[in-house]
């Protein structure tokens, strides 16, 4: 029986199922937009979630992850931070841990956001 090693040897250039991530987040190629509820939920969401939701502005209105995490490392007007401290979290890695909230799927639980908003839609 072959190890895992040698399966990946003999498959890696092969396969076309690599993923996209590296230690979380979410899927790098997917793209995202403004949900719903985007702007009438904007002061009540985590600052992070609004960053995210500049830089999809700033990109058009449309951005995949991969884009949204470039972006946040070149974009001088919204600093992908706090004072001067960067996020230890890439846009992607945030998405990926708030998805479900994000998208509307379970509810909010924050002071002033509570009970389910669509905030970014998924799209294709």
């Amino acid at each position: 029986m072959k190890n895992n090693n040698e399966v990946k040897a003999n498959t890696k250039s092969a396969n076309p199922f690599q993923p996209t991530t590296n230690g979380g987040g979410a899927n790098l190629n997917m793209r995202v937009t403004f949900g719903a509820d985007a702007s009438s939920e904007w002061d009540n969401c985590p600052r992070q979630v609004q960053l995210l939701l500049n830089y999809i502005h700033e990109l058009g209105g449309t951005a995949t992850l991969k884009q949204l995490n470039d972006f946040s490392e070149t974009s001088e007007a919204n600093f992908w931070g706090r004072g001067d401290e960067i996020y230890n979290q890439t846009v992607s890695k945030i998405t990926g841990h708030y998805l479900s909230r994000l998208t509307g799927a379970t509810e909010w639980e924050r002071k002033n956001l509570k009970g389910k908003a669509e905030i970014i839609k998924i799209v294709r």
